[in-house]
């Protein structure tokens, strides 16, 4: 799904319009982006709260700072940029907390995708999901942005400020660990 430099019609009003008009344009944003903000803080996340959490600061920052965006990139880009921003800031937090391997944290995410009342995969998708939340915040962000949100690694650059090379071996590390650990949960 690769995001092209068309802007949506009411994105006009959402940065320049009265504030009727910002509203109605909020809406129709909120229409748009809302359930794709959603599901990639809760891919990047693990869990419902932080991502409810993540999506709410960043319905915010782009309602407050719509004049902001220059129209240098494809709007998406820019949406997407603050949402893995406000996910990557969640998950340093909760990095300060914690302190563990790879294996640890997998095992504690797949415990608590298990007792999640908001998650309804099956056990392929739990230790997907499990896994993705073990691996390191920047693996994690491009994983999500690549795989599930099918961005270009141009696209991702763009938004992170990383070159393609570090993205493209960020992910190639992100798909071996993913993989290995899926293929012991299975056995």
């Amino acid at each position: 799904m690769a995001h092209d430099r068309t802007f949506p019609i009411w994105l006009h009003d959402l940065q320049h319009g009265r504030r009727k008009a910002k509203e109605r344009a909020f809406e129709a944003f909120l229409d748009a982006w809302h359930e794709r903000i959603y599901l990639c803080s809760r891919r990047m996340l693990g869990n419902h709260e932080d991502a409810a959490d993540a999506t709410q600061e960043v319905l915010i920052q782009v309602y407050k700072s719509a004049e902001q965006f220059a129209n240098r990139s494809a709007f998406g880009t820019w949406v997407y940029a603050i949402a893995t921003r406000k996910a990557l800031d969640a998950l340093e937090r909760r990095k300060r907390h914690r302190s563990c391997t790879f294996d640890e944290a997998f095992f504690e995410s797949e415990r608590a995708l298990q007792v999640d009342p908001f998650f309804d995969g099956d056990d392929a998708a739990r230790h997907l999901h499990a896994a993705i939340q073990a691996l390191p915040a920047r693996q994690n962000q491009v994983f999500v942005l690549r795989y599930f949100e099918e961005l270009a690694y141009a696209e991702i650059a763009e938004m992170t400020g990383v070159s393609e090379g570090s993205l493209k071996a960020s992910y190639h590390h992100a798909v071996a660990k993913i993989k290995s650990q899926v293929i012991l949960s299975v056995q």
